[in-house]
């Protein structure tokens, strides 16, 4: 397989099953020796709303810098202890990255295409969260913003 040009393999993972199904497929059937695999995982930014007694929103509390370094540290040593120990035993080069940023869907779908299209992505590998039809009509997809909008090959896994 020597002479294929260094590929980017984007695989946008949560703490699910799902994401490491995904992985294992992604391992199974698209890496090939020279390609490089990116971990990436959107972390939401941390906000609290305060109620008063009438449950009128009273004022909205950001994370402060300890707890939004404890939310980062939690995530990446999710990401190092249940996916990077799958590409280190087959020596696959990989970065994991982390992102803070907005939580709807759209824009999380909107950050995995930036990413995968600064990487120039062959491919962006990710797992597809059943939440139901009504959830999904009212909240969104970030698979079904990916595929979308992204212009590299988006590869969605029907996992659950």
């Amino acid at each position: 397989m020597e002479g294929f040009p260094k590929r980017h393999i984007l695989v946008s993972v949560d703490d699910s099953a799902a994401s490491l199904k995904a992985l294992d497929w992604a391992l199974a059937n698209i890496y090939r020796p020279g390609d490089e695999f990116h971990l990436f995982h959107v972390i939401p930014p941390g906000q609290y709303v305060v109620l008063s007694t009438d449950l009128g929103i009273e004022e909205v509390i950001e994370d402060d810098e300890a707890t939004r370094k404890r939310v980062e540290d939690h995530a990446r040593g999710i990401l190092v202890e249940k996916f990077v120990p799958k590409l280190k035993a087959m020596d696959v080069p990989y970065q994991v990255e982390l992102v803070r940023f907005a939580t709807d869907n759209e824009s999380i779908g909107a950050v995995i295409c930036k990413r995968a299209d600064q990487l120039q992505a062959s491919c962006v590998v990710m797992a597809k969260h059943n939440k139901g039809a009504v959830k999904e009509f009212f909240v969104g997809s970030v698979c079904n913003y990916c595929t979308h909008h992204c212009k590299s090959p988006v590869l969605v896994m029907h996992c659950d």
